[in-house]
């Protein structure tokens, strides 16, 4: 029996596994009480902790021996595996990780939603507003400027239930729907434009789809509109950066912002993807549109390190180098003689005032799916967030690691790797693309709303993103390191 446990356990599913081994564990409870004559809460070294011992002696005596005998055994082992459970809790609340959150607290109030653009993003929010509807939240109207993207709009409204919902063909036609809360998620190019006529009406939400614009002089100009007219409103601006809510990333920033690691002192975040997809009118293929790959894409990922990094205004960034390049991607493309001058890939460096460096690898033709490393290292650890596989990682150093000898840390000595993997309802993602990112950020969104709550990403978010895209940019272009202030008037890290 001994002898084929190793073999026995590698062929079991981890649940046959499971069964497996409080079999054994019986069997060795009774093992040593047949050896010694005592119970194994009597033996020193025993399994059972001294409360589970001290609750045993004060249960009531049964009549029979052997009725009493038997049901310690069998309470024993299913105390092991109660205890088991507690340890794996305490283990994880030790380190700061909520594995088994409870839901989120939905708002029941929730808001009349209109979209300016339905392209993929567009259509995207209204597939996770859907989501929303029980909690009264609903779309009266979208708007784009291009037929098949009404078109397509029209089917999506139908299909996840907003047969009532008007659809425009121009963006200024939703300012007196009577909406409260606007979506922009018009091409990169057209916020700006957008921005500066819908922001001093100042009677609704509003939810700006990343980049906040294409250059930091538009970033500028939006940021001073929301100061002059949401500060003293009761409407709130916010960017959307749904990055920050993939689950395993969002557990990752809670471990982070928990203490768990200690002082932040290394971020690295990749993206390996397929090149970018085909956008009306191929806006998408040009820097001007864009406002270039390390700020069209990277932003999100520019976002995540200040999130990490400067979330508690201490520190934010310093500056920025980067390299990369093309000519891989969109080799034979053609538009009225023009060839895209997008990047296909690039390393950004960024350094903090605080110390701490920040890295990102970014390829955009790497393989056939969309796959997002983030891992943040500290002075006692470090934690890994991957999608799609939904995957989270902390490991914490020992005493060995911290205060090594002349050998490495043996394998009994290493701390072992806290590994979870943290999905998305299957219906939430259904919804979207990004592991149920855009449900979430809706989410909070529209909670922050009803709650008058500051927005979770703001226009300072927003401008900072673009502001170190174009620093990468620059930085690529004259092969020097930049700092933020050079494309930041009046920039002053702290």
């Amino acid at each position: 029996f001994r002898q084929n446990r190793a073999k026995r356990l590698r062929r079991c599913t981890a649940r046959a596994r499971d069964t497996f081994c409080r079999a054994l564990t019986t069997a060795t409870l009774v093992a040593a009480e047949t050896r010694t004559g005592k119970s194994p809460l009597q033996t020193s070294g025993g399994l059972c902790t001294t409360r589970q011992a001290t609750a045993r002696r004060q249960t009531p005596p049964t009549r029979s021996h052997k009725s009493s005998r038997t049901m310690t055994l069998l309470d024993h082992a299913r105390a092991q595996e109660r205890d088991d459970a507690a340890a794996s809790h305490e283990k994880d609340a030790k380190h700061g990780l909520l594995v088994q959150k409870k839901p989120p607290s939905y708002p029941q109030n929730g808001l009349k939603f209109a979209i300016a653009g339905t392209g993929a993003m567009g259509l995207e929010h209204i597939r996770n507003i859907s989501l929303l509807r029980e909690r009264g939240s609903t779309i009266v109207a979208v708007a784009d400027s291009d037929a098949r993207a009404r078109k397509e709009a029209r089917a999506e409204l139908d299909k996840w239930g907003f047969p009532n919902a008007k659809v425009m063909s121009d963006w200024h036609s939703l300012f007196g729907c009577g909406c409260d809360a606007f979506i922009v998620a018009t091409p990169n190019y057209q916020h700006h434009e957008l921005l500066v006529e819908l922001l001093p009406l100042a009677k609704m939400h509003v939810l700006c789809e990343k980049p906040l614009c294409t250059t930091i002089q538009d970033c500028l100009d939006v940021e001073a509109l929301v100061k002059e007219h949401y500060t003293q409103s009761d409407y709130m601006f916010m960017v959307g950066m749904e990055y920050r809510w993939m689950p395993p990333i969002a557990t990752l920033v809670e471990t982070v912002d928990g203490g768990v690691l200690g002082t932040t002192k290394m971020v690295a975040i990749r993206e390996h993807r397929f090149p970018f997809l085909h956008k009306v009118a191929y806006w998408n293929r040009f820097n001007k549109w864009t406002g270039g790959t390390l700020v069209e894409k990277a932003c999100h990922f520019f976002d995540l390190m200040r999130r990490i990094v400067a979330h508690d205004g201490t520190a934010d960034a310093l500056s920025v180098y980067a390299c990369g390049g093309g000519g891989v991607n969109h080799r034979d493309e053609d538009y009225d003689g023009r060839q895209p001058d997008i990047l296909d890939f690039a390393h950004v460096i960024v350094s903090f005032s605080n110390g701490c460096s920040a890295s990102l690898d970014l390829c955009m033709f790497a393989e056939d799916m969309q796959t997002e490393y983030v891992g943040v290292v500290g002075d006692r650890g470090k934690v890994e967030a991957r999608c799609p596989e939904c995957q989270f990682r902390l490991t914490t150093r020992s005493a060995k690691s911290i205060a090594p000898g002349r050998t490495p840390p043996l394998e009994n000595e290493r701390n072992k790797p806290v590994v979870c993997d943290v999905h998305p309802d299957a219906k939430i993602k259904e919804a979207g693309f990004h592991e149920g990112a855009t449900f979430f950020e809706l989410t909070a969104f529209v909670e922050a709303a009803v709650s008058d709550r500051v927005p979770p990403v703001s226009v300072r978010d927003g401008l900072m993103a673009v502001a170190l895209g174009v620093a990468a940019h620059k930085s690529l272009d004259e092969k020097r390191c930049v700092l933020i202030s050079d494309v930041l008037p009046g920039y002053a890290p702290p």
